[in-house]
């Protein structure tokens, strides 16, 4: 095997890995999305009207979550996903993730959200002292993350103590 083709199939083999590393990234964060909107109290009455997942830069993590819709619920109400370029116009959401490449816009979208019943996600670490309820962390090769019950409650949001004690509070 000449060194031409050495390189082509280590980039190939590369590539490959971080396809699979990416996928399996977003099959978590949308399962925990799931589980915080499944321990978050939403204090509307559910009339009928989906509850809606906004993502904001993340492909990747849209495609997990509308798979995931297809089959579940949260409470009795079906699920919506919604993809976004930027924080401006999006439409009411219960949940709305901001990726790790749009987070300079964290400031923004919680500004452009105040008042209204809405979980942020923040994919990257330290976001929660930018506004978001909660934010993604890496800690030793595994995604955890942090929990900000304040910003939470300013959005007149419940947590369950259950979310509150499996990531780790900031305030």
């Amino acid at each position: 095997m000449n060194r031409l083709t050495r390189l082509a199939f280590f980039m190939a083999f590369f590539t490959l890995t971080l396809t699979t590393a990416n996928a399996q990234l977003g099959q978590f964060k949308a399962l925990y999305i799931y589980n915080f909107a499944k321990n978050i109290g939403w204090p509307e009455a559910d009339n009928g009207q989906p509850f809606v997942i906004t993502v904001i830069g993340d492909s990747e993590l849209s495609h997990e979550l509308e798979k995931l819709s297809k089959t579940r619920l949260i409470g009795s109400r079906r699920v919506v996903i919604k993809q976004a370029a930027s924080e401006a116009g999006i439409e009411t959401s219960q949940i709305i993730y901001l990726s790790e490449s749009k987070s300079s816009h964290m400031t923004s979208l919680v500004a452009s959200q105040s008042g209204n019943r809405v979980l942020i996600v923040g994919g990257k670490a330290g976001l929660c002292s930018m506004g978001a309820g909660i934010s993604f962390i890496p800690v030793d090769g595994k995604l955890k993350y942090e929990i900000s019950t304040k910003n939470i409650k300013k959005s007149n949001l419940q947590v369950s103590q259950k979310i509150v004690q499996l990531g780790t509070e900031v305030n």
